[in-house]
């Protein structure tokens, strides 16, 4: 902070800058998944909840987005400007081809040694910038996958390890969900 080093004024100032807005991004985050955790609650129908949670992620958290929810809905429910389908529908081929829980295309620093050029290019190819699919199985309950999508002009830039950390946060709630309405419905059935 300005005052505490032996830094020059300039550089006190940016390292004060730096941690006002490390800490502006952390409570947004926060925020945002509050707002998902509250409209996976909140949205009255079972089949509504997974359209609702697509619709909140995009552009905040992303360009484009696909949930598999096969206990609500038949078909992914996809969040997509036209832009972006084709990068969407190969991530999400992509995803389906590992058998890792994340799957990860990004140029940002804290991810580039997880990202394969071959597959950055490709997402290149199709207009996008980075991709990340994580996966929605939760206790041995099948989900299929989140897939996100962001444009080179995204306003949180290349997806960052920190964004990896939120969206596998909401992965997570949309797993837990997905388990529970595929309980119901086996609950229902009987």
């Amino acid at each position: 902070m300005p005052g505490n080093s032996t830094e020059s004024p300039v550089e006190n100032w940016n390292t004060a800058l730096k941690y006002i807005a490390g800490r502006k991004a952390a409570e947004e985050s926060l925020g945002f998944l509050a707002h998902v955790s509250g409209t996976i609650r909140d949205t009255r129908e079972i089949p509504d909840v997974i359209p609702a949670v697509a619709a909140v992620c995009v552009p905040f958290l992303g360009s484009a987005i696909s949930l598999d929810a096969p206990a609500t809905q038949d078909e992914p429910v996809v969040q997509c400007p036209a832009q972006f389908a084709a990068a969407l529908e190969g991530v999400r081929t992509l995803a389906k081809a590992t058998t890792d829980n994340q799957f990860v295309i990004s140029s940002h620093e804290g991810l580039a040694k997880r990202t394969d050029p071959a597959h950055l290019e490709l997402l290149r190819g199709w207009d996008a910038d980075s991709a990340v699919a994580v996966s929605l199985a939760f206790r041995g309950v099948p989900g299929g996958h989140l897939v996100l999508v962001r444009g080179a002009a995204h306003r949180r830039g290349p997806i960052s390890a920190s964004d990896l950390a939120l969206i596998s946060e909401v992965a997570g709630g949309v797993a837990a969900f997905t388990a529970f309405a595929t309980q119901l419905t086996a609950a229902g059935g009987r």
